[in-house]
């Protein structure tokens, strides 16, 4: 077993030499008994599809924290998220809730993001200077979700400290007992709130998502009041605080390369190529997990069946036996943009996918029109968040 920290300072700081050391050593390697770290982008992009992999969220829990920490409230709500089932059960759920989505066009979204990024803008730009984490990365993607859900924008404050409570529940370091407890109320204050939505849209429908996820019919098929309520918890996490972290990334990476940034500023149009090649060169979702339904030889290694691979997807993406230098940060980056792994892949592909880049790409652009002199402070030694699952920036001060 390979000498490794994924908790240190100098970790957080800068990861990917250690995960470059991994692919080359130890490209699966083991971090405890029945617990694996993949890291190769070939490995990733196999396990991500192969349907030997499956999910057992519980069976993680119980084995970081102990079987009585499976019934506490956090981890039961997440365990009915769409992303953490196998088939059939993802199969029928998510053929239900992207009935839903898909009536949520693109323009429509775009125009929401708009929207929400310019009042955000309006609020902080005669101050001359912000933490754009704090009052932009941070509240634009749940002031989104809180527009397409028809729900109070005075609300949206509040669901930002509670997804960013809920979030921990998924990181591959067990979380301690206060942050359970957080996330524990955060759990309660979701399934309290949106059942309360959810009757009141069942007596007067309208537009918005939840009343769409009410209304989905798969022949005689409708979700319930459970699986709704937990899909509503699933959007403001991986429509949030996803996308908050990767915002914040895009924007530290383009100004730590100021070419590219020149680049972009001369033509707005490549935002679409600067939001995939900021998703691969530094993502926010570093950690997917699967569990082998069977025993599966991936390279060198047969995983178990039972056992947990966390799938690496920072490491996938820097891989230089898919991307040519891969540690540069090319906007105009000859690959294409299909081998990036940033919202996993298979049957679990991530279905906020299109809401993020849209958002991306909007809130990107809307900065650079508006405030065309901005700068960041600090941008060589920021200060990342001690966490691994989910990769981001505790703050990120800006001044034009």
């Amino acid at each position: 077993m390979l000498n490794i920290n994924l908790n240190s300072p100098a970790f957080f700081a800068d990861p990917y030499p250690l995960y470059a050391r991994l692919r080359n050593d130890a490209p699966v390697c083991p971090l405890m008994p029945g617990i694996w770290l993949a890291t190769r982008h070939e490995d990733a992009n196999r396990i991500l599809r192969d349907p030997g992999f499956g999910k057992d969220f519980l069976a993680g829990v119980a084995r970081r924290y102990g079987t009585d920490t499976v019934k506490e409230p956090a981890f039961q709500m997440v365990n009915r998220f769409m992303l953490l089932m196998n088939p059939p059960e993802h199969t029928r759920l998510r053929t239900l809730v992207s009935k839903a989505f898909g009536v949520k066009q693109a323009p429509e979204l775009r125009h929401l993001a708009q929207r929400e990024a310019n009042r955000l803008v309006d609020g902080f730009i005669e101050q001359g200077r912000t933490d754009l984490v704090k009052t932009f990365a941070y509240p634009l993607p749940v002031r989104v979700i809180c527009a397409l859900l028809d729900i109070r924008l005075e609300d949206s404050l509040r669901f930002q400290e509670e997804t960013q409570a809920l979030v921990k529940v998924f990181e591959l370091s067990p979380i301690s007992p206060a942050e359970i407890e957080a996330a524990n109320r955060a759990a309660r204050d979701f399934d309290d709130y949106f059942r309360t939505v959810c009757r009141k849209r069942r007596k007067n429908p309208g537009t918005d998502l939840i009343s769409l996820l009410l209304q989905a019919e798969e022949g005689e098929d409708r979700l319930n009041e459970d699986e709704i309520i937990a899909s509503v918890a699933l959007l403001f996490l991986v429509g949030h605080e996803t996308t908050a972290n990767m915002l914040g990334n895009a924007l530290l990476t383009l100004f730590r390369h100021p070419d590219q940034l020149a680049l972009l500023k001369e033509n707005l149009s490549l935002l679409p190529q600067v939001v995939n090649e900021c998703l691969r060169y530094e993502t926010s979702v570093h950690i997917a997990a699967r569990v082998a339904m069977r025993d599966i030889a991936i390279g060198a290694v047969t995983v178990k069946q039972g056992e947990t691979v966390y799938i690496n997807l920072g490491a996938a993406n820097r891989d230089p036996e898919v991307f040519s230098n891969p540690d540069r940060f090319l906007i105009e980056r000859p690959e294409l943009a299909s081998k990036t792994l940033p919202f996993g892949g298979g049957i679990h592909y991530c279905l906020g996918a299109r809401l993020a880049r849209i958002e991306l790409e909007t809130a990107l652009g809307i900065l650079f029109r508006r405030l065309p002199q901005l700068q960041l402070e600090n941008i060589d030694n920021p200060s990342w968040k001690p966490t691994l699952t989910i990769r981001g920036l505790d703050y990120l001060e800006a001044y034009w």
